[in-house]
Formats: structure tokens, C-alpha cells, sequence
């Protein structure tokens, strides 16, 4: 019995190999991560951020008081860490706070 060797995968692989191709997988991780925010920061910090987005792998966050935007610059790098964590991988390399 001959077996014919064949081009096959599961779908669930092709559908993420043209998500990768296409560039989608990235900006679904990086979607994934935005709405992570809240979970990483908690409601309280949450309600004073907006503006919240990813370009060129930094994170930019607007924060409506001074020194909630002081207490976040001592833990952007846990934060950074922690919400890369989330989406598996590293999606940002940089929190910007405005």
C-alpha cells in the first residue's frame, strides 16, 4: 500500500498562518492588550486613563491626574511586563503616558 503524501493542515493552523501573513495577528494582540488595561491597572486607575492605544510598539496612555501619571511612570516596566504577559507575547516594548 502506497501512501500519497499530501499538502494538508488543520484549519485552525491555516487560519493562523494567513493571520500572520496578512499582519491581523499582530493587531489582534494588540487589540487584546488595550483591553487588558483595565485588568492590569484595576477600575480606579482605569477611570482616570483614555486614550488608550499601540503604535510602533509602544503603549500611549492619557492620564487625567498628575500624580496617578508620577505613580504610573515608577511602574511602567511591571505593567509593561505584566500586560505582555497577558496576550502570550511581547506586543509592546514602551508605555508613553500623556
Amino acid at each position: 500500500m502506497s501512501f500519497r503524501k499530501t499538502n494538508t493542515q488543520k484549519l485552525g493552523d491555516a487560519i493562523k498562518e494567513m493571520l500572520r501573513l496578512e499582519g491581523i495577528d499582530e493587531k489582534i494582540d494588540e487589540h487584546l492588550l488595550v483591553r487588558s488595561w483595565e485588568k492590569t491597572v484595576g477600575p480606579l486607575i482605569s477611570k482616570h486613563t483614555t486614550e488608550i492605544f499601540i503604535s510602533g510598539k509602544r503603549l500611549f496612555v492619557k492620564v487625567d491626574s498628575s500624580p496617578l501619571k508620577q505613580e504610573l511612570q515608577y511602574s511602567k516596566t511591571k505593567l509593561m511586563k505584566d500586560l505582555n504577559e497577558l496576550v502570550g507575547k511581547v506586543v509592546i516594548e514602551e508605555i508613553v503616558l500623556k
